[in-house]
C-alpha cells in the first residue's frame, strides 16, 4: 500500500517541479521582456537628449549678432572657417557644415575641418525638408523688431532648429539646420531671409559612445538594417528625411530573469529528483538569487549611504568643533582661522549633499514625496535661516507673501525647501549691496505658485544663460574665482524642478542683478483636524529667528528642582566629544555610553529625560535600542523620554527608520547647535509636562 501511494506522490511532486520549471521559465522571459522595454525608452529619451544638446551646441554660434554680420550682411569666409568649421567640429564634433544663403543656395562648405567645393551639397539634398521646417519657423517668426532706444539690454530671439536623420550613400547622419539671428538686436537681418547653418554629424561610434556608456548598453550600433524580432536584441527605430528606410538603434539587452534561470537551473533538477528536500532548498535559493538581483540593483543607494555616513563623521567634528570655538575668546587672528575652518566645513557638506543629490537623481532614484505643507511659513523659514548671512554684509532680504497665499498646499516640503534655498542663498552669495527679494505669487495656471528669488547682485550676460544650469559650470570663469562655487547647485535645483512638475527659469544683466523664477503644482490641501500631526523632524525645522553666530544659546533646561538628564549613545569618540564639548556651558546631566546595549542597560537602571542615540553602533545598532527603549517604557508605564537619533545618516529612507522605529526627531551630522538645544529644549518641555501631571 505504501508502494501504492509512492507512485501518486512521486508523480504529483515532479508535476508540480515541472510546473515550477515552466513558471520559472515565464518568470524569467517576463523580467527580460520588462528590462528590455526599460531600456528602449531609455534609449529613445536619450537619444532624443542628445539631439538636444547638438542644437544647443550651435545655437551660440547661430544666433549672434557677429553671426548675421559675417554670414549676412557680408559673407567672410575666413570668419566662418574660423567660427563655424573650427568651432562645430570640436564642441559636436560636426564632419560637414553649410552656410546656405537666403536664395538657398550654399556659399560655404567644408568637410573633416576643411573647406570643399560647394558641389558637395548636392550630395545632401535630402536635408532639403530639414531647412524647409526651419524657413517655415522664420516665416511664422517674422520680421525682428528692432529695441526701442534706451530699452534694456536683452535677448531678441530665439533659436530656430530642426534636426533629423537621414541616409547618405548608405550611411546614418544626424543632420542639424539653424537659423542665423541676431541676439540683442545690434544688428538686423539684411533681407526677409537669413542664411542657415546646416551641419551633419555620422552616426558612428564617437557619437553613440555617450548613450553606450551612460546606458551601459552592450553592442550598440545605428544601421539600416530593418527591423529585427529576435528576443536577443534591442532596437528603437528612428524615421529619416524623405521617407528614408527607418534608423535602428540595436543593442544586446541586458536579459536579468534568463542569467537567474541559468543560474538555477541545476539545483531545479535536484528538485525534481530529491522531491521535497531538494524542493525546500531549491526556493531557498530561488529566494537567495532574487534577492541577491534586488540587492544588485540597490548597491549604488547603499554606496552613496554608506559614503555619506564616513564623509558626515569626521565632518561633524570640524564643524561642531569649529563652531563651539567660535563662541569661546579668540583674538582676532584665531578667529579668522576658526571661521575658516567652519566655512569651509560647511562647505564640504553642501557640495557632498549635492554630489548624492545628483547621483540620486542620475539613477531615478530620488523620489518625490507629497504631502502637505505650508508653504508661506516655509518660504519665511528659508528667509530665517538665510537671512544672517545676508546681514554679515549689509544686504537686507525681503520676503513679499501675499494673504492668499497664507494655506496648505500638496507637494514636497523637504526638495521645496532645497531649491528655494539654494536660489537665496546663491543671490546673498553674489549681492555684495542692496537687497534680495523672495517673493511668492500664484501660478500661471491653476493650483500653481510662482517663486521669485530678485538680487541686486553682479548678474551675468543673458548670453550665457544656459552654461548656468549645466553641470559644474557658472555664466563667468571669474566668479567661480571670485566667489567660489561647485557649479552642481542650480543645475540639481532645475532637475528637482522637473521632477517636481515645474520649471525653472531667470532673467539677467551684468551688474543688475538677476531674476530667478520657480513656478510648481502644489494644490491647496486642509489637513483634517482628527489626523494625527506629525512627528517633529529637525531636518524640516523652520526657525523664526535664528540666533546670531555671536550669541550664546539660552541654557533653560532646569525644571522640577532637579537638572536635565541626557543619555548619549555613539560608538564614535570624535562624535561623542562634540556633543559634550557643545552641552558643557549647559546645566546638565551627561551620561555617555558606546553603543546601544550599554543605552539600554543605562535606561533601564536609570531615568533619563533625552536620548541621544547613534544610528550604526557595534553591539546593537540605534534603531532596535530605541525600539527596546519604546517598549521598556510601555511595560514600565513610564512617560516617554525624549529620543532623538544623532547619526551621520542622513538620506530620506534613514530619517523614515528613524520615525518608525520610536525616535521623535532625526538629527544629521554634522550636528548643528541650534537644532540640538532646541531638540533639548524640548526635551526638558516634556520632562516639566509629565512632573506636573505627576504632582
Amino acid at each position: 500500500m505504501g508502494f501504492g501511494l509512492l507512485a501518486p506522490l512521486a508523480a504529483t511532486a515532479v508535476l508540480a517541479m515541472l510546473v515550477f520549471i515552466l513558471s520559472m521559465v515565464i518568470w524569467a522571459r517576463e523580467v527580460d521582456i520588462k528590462a528590455r522595454m526599460r531600456e528602449e525608452s531609455l534609449v529613445r529619451q536619450g537619444t532624443i537628449s542628445r539631439i538636444a544638446e547638438v542644437e544647443r551646441s550651435i545655437s551660440p554660434q547661430t544666433d549672434w549678432g557677429e553671426a548675421l554680420a559675417h554670414l549676412d550682411h557680408r559673407f567672410d569666409r575666413e570668419w566662418a572657417r574660423r567660427n563655424l568649421t573650427a568651432y562645430l567640429a570640436q564642441a559636436g564634433e560636426f564632419e560637414t557644415i553649410f552656410v546656405i544663403g537666403a536664395d538657398g543656395r550654399p556659399r560655404y562648405a567644408s568637410r573633416r575641418g576643411q573647406d570643399t567645393p560647394l558641389a558637395l551639397y548636392e550630395a545632401y539634398r535630402g536635408t532639403d525638408a530639414l531647412l524647409a521646417d526651419v524657413r517655415e519657423g522664420e516665416r511664422r517668426r517674422g520680421p525682428i523688431a528692432p529695441p526701442a532706444p534706451g530699452a534694456p539690454r536683452r535677448m531678441l530671439t530665439r533659436p530656430i532648429q530642426a534636426s533629423a536623420f537621414f541616409v547618405d550613400h548608405g550611411e546614418v547622419h544626424l543632420a542639424t539646420a539653424s537659423l542665423v539671428q541676431p541676439d540683442f538686436g545690434d544688428l538686423l537681418p539684411k533681407g526677409d531671409r537669413a542664411p542657415i547653418v546646416l551641419a551633419v554629424s555620422p552616426m558612428d561610434a564617437a557619437v553613440l559612445a555617450p548613450l553606450r556608456e551612460r546606458f551601459q548598453l552592450d553592442g550598440l550600433t545605428a544601421s539600416l538594417q530593418g527591423p529585427r524580432t529576435g528576443r536577443r536584441l534591442a532596437q528603437v527605430q528612428f524615421p529619416t528625411l524623405r521617407g528614408g528606410p527607418a534608423i535602428d538603434l540595436t543593442w544586446a539587452p541586458q536579459r536579468p530573469g534568463t542569467e537567474l534561470l541559468r543560474a538555477a537551473i541545476l539545483p531545479i533538477l535536484l528538485v525534481i529528483a530529491a522531491f521535497a528536500a531538494v524542493g525546500a532548498a531549491m526556493v531557498h535559493r530561488a529566494r537567495r538569487a532574487a534577492a541577491q538581483l534586488i540587492a544588485s540593483n540597490r548597491a549604488q543607494s547603499e554606496f552613496l549611504a554608506n559614503m555619506s555616513h564616513e564623509i558626515r563623521t569626521p565632518l561633524n567634528g570640524v564643524v561642531a568643533i569649529a563652531g563651539v570655538l567660535e563662541k569661546t575668546a579668540l583674538n582676532a587672528r584665531q578667529a579668522e582661522l576658526v571661521g575658516v575652518i567652519r566655512s569651509s566645513g560647511e562647505t564640504l557638506e553642501r557640495l557632498l549633499s549635492d554630489v548624492l543629490d545628483l547621483s540620486k537623481i542620475e539613477t531615478g532614484a530620488l523620489a518625490i514625496e507629497t504631502e502637505p505643507f505650508h508653504l508661506a511659513e516655509t518660504l519665511r523659514g528659508v528667509a530665517a535661516l538665510c537671512g544672517p548671512r545676508g546681514e554679515e554684509k549689509g544686504v537686507s532680504l525681503r520676503v513679499e507673501i501675499p494673504p492668499a497665499a497664507e494655506a496648505m498646499v500638496l507637494g514636497d516640503v523637504v526638495r521645496v525647501k532645497q531649491v528655494v534655498t539654494n536660489l537665496v542663498s546663491n543671490a546673498v552669495k553674489f549681492t555684495e549691496q542692496g537687497h534680495v527679494t523672495l517673493r511668492l505669487k500664484a501660478g500661471r495656471i491653476p493650483d500653481a505658485w510662482r517663486i521669485e528669488v530678485e538680487d541686486t547682485g553682479v548678474g551675468f550676460d543673458p548670453a550665457k544663460k544656459s552654461r548656468i544650469f549645466a553641470r559644474f559650470q557658472q555664466a563667468d570663469g571669474s566668479v567661480t574665482r571670485r566667489y567660489g562655487g561647485s557649479g552642481l547647485g542650480l543645475s540639481i535645483c532645475r532637475q528637482l524642478v522637473d521632477l517636481m512638475g515645474g520649471s525653472l527659469d531667470c532673467d539677467s544683466r551684468p551688474g543688475s542683478g538677476s531674476t530667478f523664477t520657480v513656478e510648481l503644482p502644489l494644490p491647496r490641501a486642509e489637513p483634517a483636524a482628527h489626523e494625527r500631526q506629525p512627528a517633529f523632524d529637525a531636518d524640516r525645522l523652520e526657525v523664526s529667528s535664528p540666533p546670531a553666530a555671536d550669541s550664546q544659546p539660552t541654557p533653560t533646561v532646569e525644571f522640577a528642582e532637579r537638572r536635565l538628564r541626557v543619555l548619549l549613545a555613539d560608538d564614535h569618540p570624535t562624535n561623542r566629544t562634540v556633543v559634550q564639548v557643545m552641552i558643557a556651558h549647559l546645566e546638565i546631566d551627561l551620561v555617555v555610553v558606546e553603543n546601544g546595549l550599554e543605552a539600554c542597560e543605562a535606561f533601564e537602571a536609570d531615568r533619563f529625560d533625552v536620548v541621544l542615540m547613534d544610528m550604526q553602533m557595534p553591539v546593537m545598532d540605534g534603531l532596535s535600542a530605541i525600539r527596546r527603549l519604546r517598549l521598556f517604557e510601555r511595560r514600565s508605564a513610564l512617560s516617554p523620554a525624549l529620543m532623538v537619533m544623532l547619526t551621520a545618516n542622513a538620506m530620506r529612507e534613514h530619517q523614515d527608520q528613524s520615525l518608525q522605529a520610536g525616535a521623535d526627531l532625526h538629527l544629521s551630522k554634522p550636528i548643528e547647535a541650534a537644532r540640538l538645544f532646541a531638540a533639548l529644549q524640548q526635551g526638558a518641555a516634556r520632562a516639566a509636562k509629565a512632573a506636573s501631571q505627576v504632582a
